[in-house]
């Protein structure tokens, strides 16, 4: 039986989305429907995936108010 791999994952500190390296920022963001689901994204592509959530994905994001 192979031995299971504990090596250390390193992260290039860059937007999935736009590749900007320049981000003050950078937000992991989870979304069952997204293509970028489980990817480092800066604040404006954040925030252009979350609005595409529907309502009850939204609510599970703890700092979003129900409207």
């Amino acid at each position: 039986m192979p031995k299971p791999s504990y090596r250390n994952k390193i992260l290039a500190y860059q937007c999935a989305k736009c590749f900007t390296t320049d981000a003050l920022k950078l937000a992991w963001f989870y979304g069952s429907q997204s293509v970028f689901s489980d990817c480092l994204l800066c604040n404006k592509c954040f925030k252009e995936s979350f609005n595409q959530l529907t309502q009850q994905q939204k609510q599970e994001w703890g700092f979003y108010e129900k409207k």
